[in-house]
């Protein structure tokens, strides 16, 4: 059997990848990403070989797929063109979901046409995404394990990494996504600068000696060293996303703040401080955190967030033979 993969974005692109690794001597695997994209980065580190993304036609003709999976985001559709053409030749295609917000908005939604571009299927790894993807009726959601998590979890116990008194502040653009899907930067009522300057504003609530900006993957650090200038008094470092690693960023700060990106959820799993911070009052929360972590305003601060929470990964998903199976028998 032979599995055609194609992503793009860092999120789905883990999920994928750590997937891969799982089953990669049960079948043939044929990866195609953009050379400089998160997902090459991501098979470079593990050692996964792929084919630059080209003409789709021809690269899927050449391999004869039996299964295409493939990743959703935000930062490029390079995907669309192979699981169009899967699914005008009847090749079962499965839609990977990190996180748990704006999963129609991948898609396109709400343009009129972004039901082209689901899957047949959609890949969930938890049981609030599974619930999440059903209410929005998602094409047939199949529980799959995160396999990226367990892998990240095990090796991170392993490490040891004295933790220093720092805050990690975990930035997203916020202002490019909401511009992408809502032609508004400000259309959630606020953008990872408002929230630090809020941040930097409460920063002695935190009881924490400096703070850390952990930019996303697609930022630069230009927009934050403008703000800075303001709060010179306040120790401050702005690391890239490509060059720290987040697994030793987050055990070693004292307490971990963003908005809703994965990163606060695997701060949690690993037993650190965490706040989930969405000033907006049309944003939802949507990481599976005690709404106790969860603030709308950092004056309801209190002293109990300065403790972690108590979580664990779930036992979730179905082996890689009755995920195969699904999908043939589906188009049998």
């Amino acid at each position: 059997m032979t599995i055609a993969v194609v992503s793009h974005d860092a999120g789905s692109s883990e999920l994928i990848c750590a997937f891969i690794r799982e089953h990669e001597a049960l079948v043939s695997w044929h990866i195609f990403a953009l050379p400089e994209s998160p997902m090459a980065i991501i098979c470079k580190r593990h050692g996964l070989m792929f084919s630059p993304i080209n003409n789709p036609s021809e690269q899927l003709e050449a391999i004869h797929p039996d299964i295409l999976l493939f990743g959703t985001g935000w930062q490029e559709k390079c995907e669309r063109p192979y699981v169009h053409y899967c699914k005008e030749h009847g090749i079962p295609t499965v839609a990977f979901l990190d996180h748990w917000s704006n999963y129609r908005e991948r898609f396109d939604y709400p343009d009129e046409t972004w039901i082209e571009n689901l899957g047949d299927f959609t890949a969930v790894s938890d049981e609030k995404a599974y619930v999440l993807a059903r209410s929005l009726n998602l094409p047939h959601p199949l529980k799959l394990s995160n396999y990226y998590l367990k892998a990240l979890i095990e090796e991170a116990q392993k490490r040891t990494i004295v933790p220093s008194n720092t805050l990690l502040f975990l930035s997203e653009p916020t202002d490019a996504v909401a511009q992408q899907t809502y032609g508004d930067p400000l259309y959630w009522g606020f953008t990872q600068y408002t929230a630090l300057r809020d941040i930097l504003d409460h920063f002695g609530q935190f009881k924490c000696e400096n703070l850390t900006i952990r930019l996303h993957p697609s930022e630069t650090s230009s927009e934050y060293s403008l703000i800075l200038k303001q709060y010179s008094h306040i120790p401050i470092q702005i690391h890239s996303a490509h060059t720290a690693d987040l697994t030793d960023e987050l055990l070693s700060a004292k307490m971990i703040i963003g908005f809703d990106t994965m990163a606060l959820y695997i701060a949690a799993l690993l037993n650190k401080p965490v706040i989930s911070y969405l000033p907006s009052h049309n944003r939802d929360f949507h990481l599976p955190l005690p709404q106790t972590h969860q603030l709308k305003n950092l004056d309801d601060f209190v002293p109990e967030l300065l403790f972690p929470s108590s979580l664990s990964i779930e036992k979730f998903g179905m082996d890689f033979a009755s995920f195969i199976n699904t999908l043939t028998k589906a188009f049998e």
